[in-house]
C-alpha cells in the first residue's frame, strides 16, 4: 500500500513532468510572453514583483484569459433553495430578473484547486446558510481555471477575484448595494480569491472574509498584496487545518493571516485523518472520494468545521493562546492546559464575528480540540492526571495511551483518548491533557479510566502476551472549558490499574489529598 507522502509525491512529480513536457514555462522562456495583460471591466495583471518572488514564487505566471478561467455565479435564496440562477455581468437582466434581494446580506463562496462550483461541500454550505437565515447565497465556480497546473491555477485566482469584484460593482450600480453587506468564504486557493476581492472593494470594505485553510504553496511568505491578510475586509477569520510545510506535504498556510486565526488540533494533523486508504475506501465508499480523503483530509476539514458551525447547537469553543505563538509551537502550551485561564473562550466558524477583536488588533491565536468525526464540535476539558508512586515503583515507567469516559448528570460521553500518541507514565509525575468530549455531560459524578500498554517492539520480553503492567493513579482533576469549573476525582490510594482490562477503573467525585 502506498504511503500518503508517496501518493502526493507522485502527484507533484507528475505536475513537474507535465510542466516541462507541456512546455508552458519553458515555451514562455524560449519564445517570450507578455508580462502584462489587460481586460475591459476587470483591469490589468502583470507577473512581476510582488507576484514574482524568490524563493516563495520563483516562477510567476500570468493569469489565463477570462474565458479560459470560466468564472460563473450561481445564486440561491429561500425562494429558490435547490435550483440556482446564473448571474452574468455581461447580461444584467440575469441579475434584475433573479431572486437577488438587495435588502439581504450576501454570502459568496468559492472553491480551490481542481474543484468546481457544484462540488458537494459548496452545496452543503449553501443549504446550511439558507437554513440559518434569509441570505443571497452565491457559489462561484471557476473549474477550467482551477484545473490547470497548480502555479497557473494560483495565478488564475486573480481573475476570479476581479470577476467577483466586478459583480459587486454591478450590484452597486443596480441597487446601491455595498460591499460591507458581503461575506466571502473561500477554501484553499479560494481564500486568496477572497483577498483579491477585498483589494478592489475599499469604499466600503468587504464586511467579512472567512479563509478555510488558505493555500500555503505560492502564498506563504509572500507580500500581503499577493495573499489574504486582515486589511482585506472589516473582519477576517481563518481556520487552519493543514499547516505542515510543503516539503512534508502540507497544503495550508502556516502563519496567521486574519484578525482571528483558529488552529483546531494545533492546525496540522486533524484527529480522524490518520486512516489508511483501505479504511477510507470503507468510509467513503468510492475510489475517488477515498483517495481525496486519504491525501487531503486535513485540508478538507477546514470547510467541514465551518459548515458544521453554521447551525450547530454545540458551541465550538476555542481558547486564546496568542502569547504562546501559533501552530505547533503554541499548541504545545495549549495541550498542557496553559491557555485555560478562566476565559469561556470564543466560537470557531460562523459565530466568530461575535468575538471580533478591537480595531487594530490582528492575528489573535486560538486553539481547540475536536472530535474525530462529525459532529466534529466537542466540549473541551483539561485533565490533570497524578501518577502515584507507591514506593516500590520508584524510577519505573510504563508506556501507553490513556482513555476516560465522563459520567455526568446529563449524559455519559463516549470513550475519550487523552493521549494522541503513546507516552511514558512516570511514578510521582503530573500529566496534563486537553481533550474533547462528544457530549456535554453536565455536572460530573465520576469517570471511567483505562489505559492501553504499548511495549517496545525490540523488547519481546515486555510484549503484552507475557505481561500486563500496572500504573497507580490516585487523583484526577478535571476542568470544564465552558465555565472553568473544576472537580477532583479520586481512587483508592495504592490501587492498581491494569493495562488492557475490559473493566475500567471508576473515579468518583471526592475530596482527596
Amino acid at each position: 500500500m502506498a504511503s500518503k507522502s508517496g501518493v502526493i509525491l507522485s502527484i507533484l512529480l507528475l505536475s513537474t513532468v507535465q510542466c516541462v513536457t507541456g512546455f508552458k514555462p519553458l515555451r514562455d522562456w524560449i519564445f517570450g510572453k507578455s508580462t502584462i495583460v489587460c481586460y475591459s471591466d476587470i483591469g490589468c495583471f502583470d507577473k512581476g514583483p510582488p507576484f514574482y518572488d524568490v524563493p516563495d514564487r520563483p516562477i510567476s505566471y500570468l493569469p489565463d484569459t477570462r474565458d479560459q478561467v470560466g468564472t460563473t455565479f450561481l445564486l440561491n435564496t429561500r425562494k429558490n433553495p435547490t435550483h440556482h440562477q446564473e448571474l452574468k455581468t455581461k447580461d444584467l437582466s440575469t441579475i434584475t430578473n433573479s431572486f437577488f434581494n438587495p435588502a439581504l446580506g450576501t454570502k459568496i463562496m468559492t472553491h480551490g484547486f481542481l474543484e468546481s462550483g457544484n462540488v458537494w461541500w459548496l452545496e452543503d454550505m449553501k443549504t446550511e446558510f439558507l437554513n440559518n437565515d434569509d441570505f443571497n447565497v452565491i457559489r462561484v465556480g471557476w473549474a477550467p481555471g482551477a484545473r490547470e497546473l497548480y502555479g497557473q491555477a494560483s495565478a488564475n485566482t486573480r481573475i476570479v477575484g476581479a470577476e467577483i469584484s466586478f459583480l459587486l460593482d454591478k450590484l452597486k450600480e443596480l441597487y446601491g448595494y455595498t460591499a460591507d453587506k458581503v461575506h466571502v468564504i473561500g477554501h484553499s486557493l479560494g481564500a486568496h480569491v477572497a483577498s483579491y476581492v477585498g483589494e478592489e472593494q475599499t469604499n466600503p470594505k468587504l464586511g467579512r472574509i472567512t479563509g478555510m485553510d488558505p493555500a500555503g504553496p505560492y502564498f506563504e511568505g509572500m507580500d500581503i498584496i499577493v495573499r489574504l491578510d486582515p486589511s482585506d475586509a472589516t473582519f477576517v477569520d481563518i481556520i487552519h487545518t493543514d499547516t505542515d510545510p510543503i516539503y512534508t506535504f502540507g497544503y495550508g498556510i502556516y502563519v496567521p493571516v486574519g484578525h482571528m486565526d483558529f488552529y483546531p488540533n494545533g492546525g496540522f494533523e486533524q484527529v480522524g485523518c490518520d486512516q489508511g486508504i483501505i479504511s477510507n475506501l470503507i468510509t467513503e465508499g468510492g475510489v475517488y472520494d477515498a483517495g481525496v480523503q486519504y491525501v487531503a483530509c486535513n485540508h478538507m476539514r477546514s470547510y467541514e468545521y465551518f459548515i458544521e458551525s453554521i447551525n450547530t447547537k454545540c458551541p465550538f469553543r476555542a481558547y486564546e493562546c496568542t502569547h504562546r505563538g501559533y501552530g505547533k509551537d503554541g499548541y504545545k502550551y495549549f495541550s498542557r492546559g496553559e491557555c485555560f485561564d478562566g476565559s469561556e473562550g470564543v466560537r470557531l466558524g460562523f459565530d466568530s464575528i461575535k468575538h471580533k477583536p478591537a480595531d487594530g488588533v490582528n492575528n489573535v491565536i486560538y486553539y481547540l480540540e475536536t472530535n474525530d468525526k462529525s459532529s466534529y464540535c466537542g466540549y473541551n476539558f483539561k485533565f490533570e492526571v497524578f501518577i502515584d508512586d507507591p514506593g516500590w515503583m520508584k524510577g519505573s515507567t510504563e508506556k501507553g495511551k490513556l482513555f476516560v469516559t465522563l459520567m455526568g448528570y446529563n449524559t455519559q460521553s463516549k470513550r475519550i483518548a487523552l493521549t494522541k500518541n503513546s507516552e511514558s507514565f512516570i511514578p510521582g509525575a503530573l500529566s496534563t491533557y486537553i481533550a474533547a468530549s462528544d457530549a456535554d455531560p453536565g455536572t460530573l459524578s465520576g469517570i471511567l479510566f483505562e489505559w492501553e500498554y504499548d511495549p517496545d517492539w525490540y523488547k519481546p520480553w515486555d510484549w503484552d502476551i507475557w505481561t500486563n503492567p500496572e500504573i497507580y493513579v490516585h487523583k484526577i482533576v478535571i476542568t470544564d472549558g465552558e465555565d472553568s469549573s473544576s472537580v477532583t476525582m479520586c481512587g483508592a490510594r495504592g490501587d492498581k490499574i491494569k493495562a488492557n482490562e475490559d473493566t475500567a477503573a471508576m473515579f468518583p467525585v471526592n475530596n482527596c489529598d
